[in-house]
């Protein structure tokens, strides 16, 4: 039942976190589409070589939100796999 429970924290934390990044991805000038799907792909680290993924990296701010994304995806992943 603690399993559960860490799991289900684990996974409303991720959604609110791909929110933030993507509020503010659009900050930056993206659309909210865009952001939305970087954001995921990020945390999930199912990245897409298109000119959009481009447009993310030669941006400062966007490539810290997206370095942030990567690292906290791979702590999820621990935490997930410890539970």
């Amino acid at each position: 039942m603690v399993a559960l429970f860490t799991l289900s924290v684990i996974l409303f934390t991720s959604i609110f976190i791909i929110r933030g990044a993507s509020k503010i991805l659009v900050l930056t000038g993206l659309s909210e589409e865009v952001a939305k799907f970087q954001a995921k792909s990020a945390l999930t680290g199912t990245g897409f070589t298109t000119s959009e993924s481009e447009s993310l990296v030669t941006h400062p701010i966007r490539r810290r939100v997206l370095s942030f994304l990567m690292t906290v995806s791979n702590i999820g992943i621990i935490s997930v796999i410890s539970t």
